[in-house]
């Protein structure tokens, strides 16, 4: 295992209000099983994947319209019994003229041989997913 730093960016025609307010509205659009909350500082919340995944987080960094960030507290994949404890996921958001730009980061660990598959996963994450939930309202 090694530990990495991944970003991807995206740009969007809207304010940081609006895009702060659909992250925080995580569980519309994250690809996974989701129990909590994520609008509060020091809340924590679950993803699951049926029984082959599970984490639990908690927000560590919550500035309105401008950050979220979380830190995975216990995590494990059942398939290969892979930990990811200790990651750190942020949302950070500026301002550009009309526009708003949305930088996802990724600060954690990942198996030697799973680099390509976290960017993968990052990228559709935000470019498609998230891209398409505040642009259309759908996720696909």
């Amino acid at each position: 295992m090694e530990r990495i730093t991944y970003s991807v960016e995206i740009e969007l025609a809207k304010s940081p209000g609006e895009v702060f307010d659909h992250i925080i509205s995580l569980s519309k659009w994250w690809p996974e099983d989701f129990d909590g909350d994520i609008i509060n500082l020091n809340t924590e919340f679950v993803f699951r994947t049926g029984d082959s995944h599970y984490s639990k987080n908690r927000v560590i960094e919550f500035v309105p319209y401008k950050t979220v960030a979380w830190l995975t507290t216990e995590s494990i994949r059942k398939t290969d019994n892979f930990d990811w404890t200790g990651t750190i996921m942020i949302f950070q958001l500026t301002p550009n003229a009309n526009n708003t730009l949305l930088k996802f980061t990724y600060d954690g660990v990942v198996l030697e041989n799973e680099y390509d598959r976290l960017v993968q996963i990052c990228d559709t994450t935000i470019k498609e997913m998230f891209y398409n939930f505040i642009t259309t309202g759908k996720i696909k």
